[in-house]
């Protein structure tokens, strides 16, 4: 009797269970699917790598950006977004691991608290900056020294609040630009914060974080805790159908808890502008200030400061697009090399990349 009383019970668990499944796959949404990839050349008319910004750095050569795939699914109250990257672009962002040419961009879950709360936990692209690591999310392809010295992403929970126009964010992360504590070898914190305002035309963001930053033994006093704390404006703004206006300001503060003569401090200025004459095809202006005359751990920038433009052509076949691009960097000190590998304050290059969404 005990025996039949089991079977009865395994075959209703079962059946339930099925009716489960079913009821669930039938109201699930499906998993969506994305991705992009670029790719460019670059040519330096001083015949050298003079790049000290992120993911341009070559020359005379063409260059696989990366490639990534992103997945999202969603069920009730909560999701789940996982990006993934491949190629240069994806080792340069992840560049406190090792073996990254493959890696986990970002992979978080939410969960809906309620319609306006909800809370994120897992790894996430940084708050901070007006550009984005793919490349097919900016206007020009080379990167702003802003980006390029800001962080990259934060590992942790945030929560998240929208109330109409306006937004707030608050959050606890792992060493910035760390996916694990335990590689950073440190258990202090970073802590990242967001105010939003999002209207019809325009938008404007205060952004906040602070915290660890380049924990790892072995630098220049090992071992060596780094702390920055970044305050930081972005705005856009649309002001007619073919024309709109963006702003970054940062400011960033540096400390270490091992020796105080390794403070310092850098900030930066950066205006875009974006034409489009007709929906295939736009100009992208940037124009950038960057001061790093009291910085002290951003390698040959180090007591400079550097005025550069970028302009870029960003032609649209389809979700091809063609991106030519002309830069000049202008530095109060001599932090390039000319056609002689000498010392110089210039730097002029031009490239030609593509982009593709899918």
């Amino acid at each position: 009797m005990k025996k039949v009383f089991h079977i009865l019970a395994a075959m209703l668990t079962s059946s339930f269970a099925f009716a489960q499944d079913d009821t669930e796959a039938s109201v699930s949404p499906a998993t969506t699917w994305g991705g992009s990839a670029d790719a460019y050349y670059k040519y330096d008319f001083s015949k050298q790598m003079n790049g000290l910004t992120s993911f341009t750095n070559s020359q005379d050569s063409f260059e696989l950006g990366m490639a990534s795939i992103q997945a999202g699914h969603k069920f009730g109250k909560a999701s789940v977004f996982v990006d993934l990257g491949f190629g240069n672009r994806a080792e340069e962002f992840s560049y406190n691991e090792e073996n990254t040419k493959f890696i986990i961009k970002q992979l978080f879950f939410t969960y809906d608290i309620t319609d306006k709360f909800k809370v994120v936990a897992g790894s996430f692209g940084t708050h901070i900056g007006y550009e984005l690591l793919d490349a097919v999310s900016n206007k020009n392809y080379s990167m702003s020294y802003a980006f390029s010295y800001g962080p990259f992403f934060n590992t942790g929970v945030k929560a998240q609040y929208t109330a109409g126009k306006f937004t707030a964010m608050f959050g606890i992360t792992n060493p910035t630009d760390f996916k694990s504590a335990m590689d950073a070898g440190s258990t202090q914190k970073t802590y990242v914060g967001q105010l939003g305002y999002v209207a019809e035309t325009g938008s404007a963001y205060l952004n906040f974080t602070s915290g660890s930053t380049n924990p790892i033994p072995g630098s220049i006093i090992p071992p060596t805790d780094e702390n920055k704390t970044q305050i930081d404006f972005v705005a856009s703004k649309t002001i007619s159908d073919s024309f709109g206006l963006g702003l970054n300001a940062t400011y960033a503060k540096v400390t270490n808890d091992v020796d105080s003569n390794l403070d310092g401090e850098w900030f930066s200025v950066v205006g875009y502008a974006n034409y489009a004459f007709k929906e295939s095809l736009s100009l992208a202006y940037r124009v950038e200030y960057f001061d790093a005359k009291d910085a002290l751990n951003l390698g040959a920038l180090n007591g400079s400061s550097v005025f550069a433009n970028t302009l870029s052509l960003n032609y649209k076949v389809g979700k091809l697009t063609i991106i030519p691009e002309l830069r000049y960097d202008a530095a109060s000190e001599d932090i390039f090399l000319d056609k002689d590998a000498l010392p110089t304050g210039g730097s002029f290059f031009g490239l030609i990349a593509t982009t593709y969404s899918f």
